[in-house]
């Protein structure tokens, strides 16, 4: 299991790094844990991700608080990982422990449900990201997440239509036989269609060769267990309001 969350860690981590320095943010990383910033609201992709057990957790969460005060962007920075973390003090709060799941390779079954991968430019993508989850009460603007070059970086981006409009949308990041799968979302006309699925059995199965892992909530822990995922252990996250 410590090896497997490692692997997931530096999976984690390393899709964040890859389009935030893209975008001109900040990373950094250490034998004890990655860290990324955007430099403003970006949801989860500010953070210090924990890359082993920590030994000495005042010392790392001094150098997350550190690392996070570099920018004066407003936004959540996250402290996490998948060993247990006490209850923080301040200026830290705790922020849950979602299941970590995760699904070995298998094909996806036949949905009749339209889900593209987006190759061209992200705006759409990113756009109906925002809409749906909602993230302008973070402070987002267009091309915070995606730029124009985000392909470069490893992300895969698929989306779905409803009537031709884009209302779903999942991503994929693949890195030493693992795929995250994240950013699913469904706009508010759309749930309870099957899109999630849809959307999240392109992400998870877009790397045929590779397990996919994701970060679920309690809400849709059945959804993907009836989607073949199982739990290996709770994330543990804190968070720091700039």
């Amino acid at each position: 299991m410590a090896d497997m969350l490692t692997r997931y860690a530096r999976l984690l981590a390393a899709s964040a790094d890859a389009h935030v320095a893209l975008q001109g943010g900040t990373v950094s990383r250490s034998d004890d844990m990655w860290l990324a910033d955007f430099g403003g609201a970006a949801g989860f992709a500010n953070g210090a991700t924990l890359v082993r057990e920590p030994e000495n957790l005042e010392k790392l969460t001094g150098e997350a608080l550190d690392f996070a005060n570099l920018h004066d962007g407003p936004g959540l920075f996250y402290f996490w990982g998948g060993w247990p973390l006490p209850e923080p003090g301040a200026p830290w709060r705790s922020d849950g422990q979602p299941p970590l799941m995760i699904r070995e390779p298998a094909e996806p079954p036949r949905l009749p449900h339209h889900v593209e991968e987006v190759t061209g430019d992200p705006a759409e993508f990113e756009a109906t990201v925002a809409r749906a989850y909602p993230l302008d009460r973070a402070g987002w603007r267009p091309g915070r997440l995606f730029g124009a070059d985000v392909h470069g970086t490893g992300w895969r981006l698929f989306l779905g239509r409803l009537d031709g409009l884009p209302v779903a949308t999942a991503a994929a990041y693949t890195r030493d036989g693992l795929t995250e799968v994240n950013y699913v979302s469904v706009a508010p006309e759309a749930r309870g269609r099957g899109f999630a699925a849809a959307v999240t059995f392109a992400a998870a199965c877009s790397d045929p060769a590779a397990s996919a892992m994701l970060l679920a909530s309690d809400l849709g822990l059945p959804v993907y267990r009836k989607m073949g995922f199982r739990e290996l252990t709770r994330f543990h996250m804190w968070a720091y309001e700039r």
